[in-house]
């Protein structure tokens, strides 16, 4: 499978049919579909609907037709590697043209090792959400219709716009959100795709046109492989073709092949149920860990033999410092009635992942719980700044709304001393609001609140609300998994606030920091439970990484 067009820069090549040569570091392929002959640069698949030869992606007028207008249809195209092994930096661009009817289609980068290095891409009859084993997904979701049963169908309870990209890695949906773009439109929008390898996983950047929708989003241990593009289109009961152009793959600066990470299991498949609501271990981290560029923790809930809880509960993973005190690594609320996988950064609290330390696993379910698994991969690379403290804040849970135990009386002025002389330093605050109805505004759970970070003489604004509870990839469940909430979504682990506090703390000895909450009364307290923030915050200071 060779491109029709390949031109390898760096180098001046006799025979444009060669992918690669010793010492090329740069390999560019373009596929131009000019005419029907072009076919032969890739192989076709087709399932479900009509398919069969008829139905194949063919080349027309200029043009990949990448699925025609047949309901049920799902077809796909696969393109042969274009480097001999892994490189850092891939730019996949191309014309994506989308009509009405169809539901959606999705690229793909498949590792040559799962895949091969030539051929067709694997059946997938969702093309919209690409997920599939070894392999990195970018869905384009056309078609995710309104529903207002509260509790089941496709989570877009709110109406809001049924134009969606998603990421994909290894067969989960990572991340998914809304373009401004409506691209089912018929006219040709330019997609651009990069992915930059990193130590212990991978940057995303994705752009539509000139909209910019993911910017360098990291995903945590999808680590640099030999890949090899795909793309492919699905119809549901409607139709609408799917037609491609001007594709160029661009691979840049061969690496080895990733060293694989030191993994350090924590707690390893312990029941959390009503009888069990904390487990914790003692961990033996490496003693030294300045070597590895990122820590990745892997938070994983199975099914328990009696079934699952069916209601979400608030769930946290500490660990303990140095003078023994408890540090939230993150907090994460259980999904309705179902299990899922998560993995997160946790390299910013590398001082929590050394040497014997307790972690514990804190759910106070009431009903059957999940199966809970926690463990820690070490990516061994370089770093440039290296967390050396971590500074506990404010850390517990206060009332809100009530002007006879303010909150302002938890969130008191913080003075620290800066010890080690920082080079930078982060805040880093997770907030959940909880309580509902009768509360005045359905507070804390289902009411936005605005709040202040002042960092030294600098004033950060935020407001505690998460609008894309709908398309969290665990997804469906039971319950009210897809309305709004102050926060945080049932089946996630909740993102941190993070602000950057470095010029607070260059040449400095001390840093004040305030956390003011905007003005909020509840005029209906004592009627049900009170609304609270649950909070968990820290500095982080950092040093120079001296190899």
């Amino acid at each position: 499978m060779i491109p029709l067009v390949l031109t390898v820069l760096l180098t001046l090549l006799s025979n444009p049919g060669s992918c690669s040569l010793p010492g090329v570091d740069e390999w560019t392929a373009r596929y131009k579909f000019s005419s029907p002959r072009d076919g032969a640069d890739f192989s076709s698949r087709s399932s479900g609907g009509a398919s069969g030869e008829a139905h194949l992606p063919k080349i027309v007028k200029g043009k990949l037709v990448l699925l025609d207008p047949t309901p049920g249809l799902s077809t796909s195209v696969g393109f042969a590697a274009p480097a001999e092994g892994p490189v850092r930096h891939v730019e996949v661009s191309f014309d994506l043209i989308l009509e009405k009817g169809c539901e959606g289609a999705g690229f793909a980068w498949l590792d040559v090792g799962r895949y091969g290095a030539g051929g067709g891409a694997p059946d997938l009859k969702r093309w919209e959400a690409p997920s599939l084993e070894a392999a990195f997904g970018v869905g384009f979701d056309a078609s995710n219709p309104v529903d207002k049963d509260p509790f089941k169908g496709s989570g877009n309870f709110y109406g809001r716009p049924q134009h969606e990209f998603s990421l994909h890695w290894d067969g989960m949906e990572i991340k998914k959100r809304t373009t401004l773009t409506d691209f089912r439109d018929g006219k040709p929008h330019k997609v651009r795709i990069e992915k930059e390898f990193c130590v212990g996983g991978c940057e995303i950047t994705v752009v539509l046109d000139k909209e910019m929708v993911f910017d360098r989003f990291f995903i945590p241990s999808m680590t640099a492989f030999r890949g090899r593009p795909a793309l492919g289109g699905t119809n549901g009961t409607g139709s609408g073709e799917i037609r491609i152009d001007n594709l160029t793959v661009s691979c840049r600066e061969a690496i080895p092949e990733p060293e694989p990470p030191l993994t350090v299991i924590a707690i390893d498949k312990a029941l959390n149920n009503a009888k069990c609501a904390r487990n914790e271990a003692l961990v033996a981290f490496p003693e030294k860990n300045d070597a590895y560029g990122r820590i990745v923790m892997t938070l994983f809930l199975d099914r328990p033999k009696k079934g699952f809880d069916p209601w979400d509960r608030i769930a946290h993973i500490f660990a303990y410092d140095d003078e023994s005190k408890r540090v939230e690594v993150a907090r994460y609320i259980t999904p309705y009635h179902k299990g899922h996988l998560w993995k997160v950064d946790v390299t910013d609290l590398r001082p929590l992942f050394q040497g014997e330390r307790k972690i514990e696993q804190f759910c106070g379910t009431q009903g059957a719980g999940w199966v809970v698994t926690v463990k820690f991969d070490f990516y061994r690379g370089p770093a440039d700044l290296l967390a050396y403290k971590v500074i506990n804040l404010w850390c517990g849970n206060p009332e809100i709304g009530n002007p006879d135990k303010p909150a302002s009386d938890f969130y008191v002025q913080k003075k620290i001393k800066l010890e080690g002389r920082p080079v930078a330093a982060k805040v880093r605050m997770i907030v959940t609001g909880h309580g509902m109805s009768p509360n005045t505004k359905n507070a804390g759970e289902f009411m936005p609140l605005g709040r202040t970070l002042f960092i030294g003489k600098k004033e950060f604004r935020h407001v505690l609300w998460k609008t894309d509870n709908y398309l969290n990839p665990c997804r469906p469940q039971g319950g009210t998994w897809k309305y709004d909430r102050a926060g945080w979504a049932p089946g996630d682990v909740v993102g941190p606030w993070v602000v950057d506090a470095t010029a607070a703390v260059k040449k400095r000895r001390t840093l004040t920091l305030r956390y003011v909450l905007d003005h909020y009364e509840n005029t209906a307290r004592g009627k049900t439970w009170a609304p609270t923030h649950r909070t968990e915050s820290q500095l982080i200071l950092f040093r120079k990484n001296r190899p």
